[in-house]
């Protein structure tokens, strides 16, 4: 199963806390203080954010927080703070209040097996692969920089062809195409070449750049508007606002079915091994004007399920419960068409015409839950084809707090 989507997933932790919730009808706020599990002692100028949000402050010298005034909607609150495990939990936002007492443990010291097997020698050419998969290659790629490169460490089992990476701290990116900066604190990455899948699990918080000047200031707007505009984000929220047809979206069911021009592999290995024999004793046989031994691994090759599309667009009702829960199992075909494709993907996919953004969506179990700042749950059930599964990474990523302008 490929899953290109940035998911956010909490590890397993060992920490307390106290939750109370009080309802507002106009602040959405959340506060606490953050001490060590052991001691009792407050823990200082830790780093406490909403996951791939720009909504984010560090504790005082008291360890205590407040963050308060931001949309409605679902974010993974985190506390991260170095030596300390990190504490994430989800929580829903509607005008509510939540005051928390949080006691993070200290981070046991590991030497993990990736750690203990890097590639030393063949590091360069690993981190190569590790930061082309992990920005992405749009347009944004080559102006984003990872700035603790050898922080990350990475191996590449050759027998599996499976590359991991690992980062005992945060990967800071420099994101100078839409003017961020990212810490990314990485949980997995598994490049399989076996199965053609690439795995993606971590945390990230957003801190905006200064710009240098108003030319700057307007370009990293307009740039990250296009980045938004057929996003995931922007599809889940259109879902929400029911608004699909006027954002720009159609949607289809989307089959794989048996190929028809596909035999079966038992007919196709009694021809390719006669034909095989037949060329080892000096023949030479002629489908056409084409070898037959070539033509039938040729016809081999061919995937053994089509892709199939319906022809009538999805009612939402036929995707949607209400508004905040996908009930639809299976694929769908989203198009997107208010923007083409990027030439970069084109050429990827070894095409010279650039179409619409053309994705699919696999939901895997009923019952998503979509908020309208874009987050759904789970984003296990959730993985991409396509277009999605090349754009969106690290070089594209746009916070959940983000809005473009209203035009």
């Amino acid at each position: 199963m490929c899953m290109n989507r940035l998911h956010y997933r909490s590890i397993n932790l060992v920490f307390f806390f106290l939750l109370t919730a009080t309802a507002s009808a106009q602040v959405n706020k959340i506060s606490g203080i953050i001490t060590d599990a052991d001691s009792g002692e407050p823990i200082p100028f830790a780093n406490v954010f909403f996951a791939s949000t720009s909504i984010g402050i560090s504790s005082d010298i008291e360890g205590k927080f407040v963050l308060q005034n931001f949309p409605n909607g679902k974010y993974d609150f985190t506390v991260a703070y170095v030596g300390y495990e990190p504490f994430q939990q989800a929580f829903e936002f509607n005008g509510s209040e939540f005051r928390l007492t949080i006691k993070l443990k200290t981070e046991e010291v590991k030497l993990r097996e990736v750690i203990i097997k890097a590639d030393t020698n063949g590091w360069a050419q690993n981190f190569d692969t590790f930061k082309r998969n992990f920005l992405g290659e749009t347009q944004n790629s080559s102006k984003c920089t990872i700035l603790n490169p050898r922080d990350i460490h990475l191996y590449f089992d050759r027998q599996a062809r499976v590359l991991v990476a690992h980062a005992s701290k945060p990967i800071v990116i420099e994101n100078k195409a839409l003017g961020y900066t990212i810490q990314w604190y990485l949980q997995k990455f598994e490049l399989n070449y076996a199965e053609g899948t690439l795995q993606i699990f971590g945390f990230p918080s957003f801190q905006h750049l200064t710009p240098k000047g108003n030319a700057e200031a307007k370009r990293w707007t307009r740039e990250r508007e296009r980045a938004y505009y057929g996003s995931v984000t922007h599809f889940i929220r259109s879902l929400g606002k029911e608004s699909l047809t006027e954002e720009k979206f159609r949607v289809r069911k989307f089959y794989r079915v048996p190929n028809l021009k596909r035999p079966s592999d038992e007919f196709l290995n009694q021809k390719i091994n006669y034909f095989r024999n037949r060329a080892m004793n000096g023949e030479k046989i002629l489908i056409g004007k084409t070898d037959s031994l070539r033509y039938y691994m040729e016809l081999r090759n061919e995937p053994k399920l089509a892709d199939s599309v319906a022809t009538e667009d999805l009612k939402l009702k036929e995707i949607m419960t209400n508004t905040s829960e996908v009930n639809y199992v299976g694929m769908l075909k989203v198009d997107f068409l208010g923007e083409r494709e990027e030439v970069n993907y084109a050429k990827s996919q070894g095409r010279t015409t650039i179409k619409q953004q053309t994705s699919v969506m696999h939901f895997l179990v009923p019952g998503l839950k979509i908020y309208e700042n874009g987050y759904y749950q789970n984003a296990y059930d959730v993985f991409f084809e396509w277009y999605w599964a090349w754009s969106e990474k690290i070089s594209d990523m746009l916070p959940y707090d983000y809005s473009p302008t209203i035009k």
